[in-house]
């Protein structure tokens, strides 16, 4: 996820396996190999020390941030701040287990335990959890402009539960019970590297059907509308303007909102982009394009986006800051 997809993405990691295989097997030299698995161990050794310091110091904004939601019942009643806090969620839960299980693999170089049912319900959680996330931030962008300038479609029970509830339950149930299907049911047979983060990938991204779901659907239509939406809404923003700021009270509203989206959606392109992108390069035109750049890095950008969000959601939910980042904005 990927974006990653530094999830995640089979077909880049698919790639990935395959050029390190044959480069590793045109090299005849024993040492050389030696060589190869040594940098790869200490390159993973330093990212376990970055993420572990990292880990550390997002856990209590974590915490904080999840006791002001429980404790505040305007964060709990107010429509615009469920799919913030469920992005908190499911943020939390990757950071404190698919991080950790992550980190196992970069201290050793080595998948513990060394099973492929392990494997098989690491890739689940792993790419379930990372497109939860994608899908809420992409519903996010479009709720947020239903919300500014077309508020009145919520009045109703019946409507929030058709225009709210549903989609956020749609986020939800939709990447986990699709990777069972293309993890556990799929007709393939998984070949696992535990010396690889993830094991490699699993056997579905050979069949062409998974393939293309997980690809286009899960990830590159998330990450058109994110884009999309969140320029519509500045768009309609600027030219709409006078008109806003003449219901003093919902500008107010509307200003937090928008900051928030801009805030947050900055943090997934910045993440989410340069894999995808490099992996669309290297899928369609030059399968050697910053390949190794993908292994090494772009591949854990997505991990960023858990762990800064904790700290952008505790900037959002101050008053102070917020209210004087809005009035500098106008």
């Amino acid at each position: 996820m990927s974006s990653y997809n530094f999830f995640w993405k089979s077909y880049f990691e698919t790639l990935t396996s395959r050029n390190i295989i044959i480069s590793l097997r045109n090299n005849t030299n024993n040492k050389g190999i030696h060589q190869y698995h040594m940098e790869s161990f200490k390159l993973n050794r330093i990212k376990f020390f970055l993420f572990l310091t990292l880990q550390v110091c997002t856990m209590p904004c974590f915490v904080y941030a999840l006791y002001r939601y429980v404790r505040e019942k305007n964060l709990r009643k107010t429509i615009n701040y469920h799919v913030i806090y469920l992005l908190l969620c499911t943020s939390f839960l990757f950071v404190t287990l698919g991080l950790s299980l992550s980190q196992i693999y970069m201290f050793t170089s080595y998948v513990y335990p060394s099973d492929d049912r392990f494997c098989s319900l690491w890739n689940w959680f792993h790419h379930s959890i990372n497109i939860i996330n994608l899908f809420l931030m992409a519903f996010l962008s479009i709720e947020r402009n239903i919300l500014i300038f077309h508020s009145h479609i919520l009045r109703t029970k019946r409507a929030k539960i058709l225009f709210h509830y549903c989609p956020i339950l749609f986020c939800l149930l939709f990447p986990p019970l699709f990777y069972i299907g293309a993890i556990f049911l799929c007709p393939c047979t998984n070949h696992y590297d535990y010396t690889k983060l993830l094991c490699t990938s699993s056997c579905y991204f050979s069949n062409k059907y998974w393939a293309n779901i997980d690809l286009y659907f899960n990830n590159y239509i998330p990450l058109f509308i994110i884009p999309i939406f969140c320029g519509k809404l500045y768009i309609n923003v600027i030219f709409q303007r006078r008109r806003l700021q003449q219901q003093r009270g919902k500008w107010r509203r509307d200003r937090k909102m928008i900051l928030q989206l801009w805030i947050v959606s900055t943090l997934y392109l910045c993440m989410w982009l340069p894999l995808q992108i490099t992996a669309v390069v290297c899928l369609y035109w030059n399968s050697s394009f910053l390949l190794q750049a993908q292994i090494d890095y772009m591949y854990l950008f997505p991990y960023f986006i858990h762990i800064i969000y904790p700290f952008i959601l505790l900037f959002l939910i101050s008053s102070k800051n917020l209210h004087r980042t809005i009035n500098r904005l106008g």
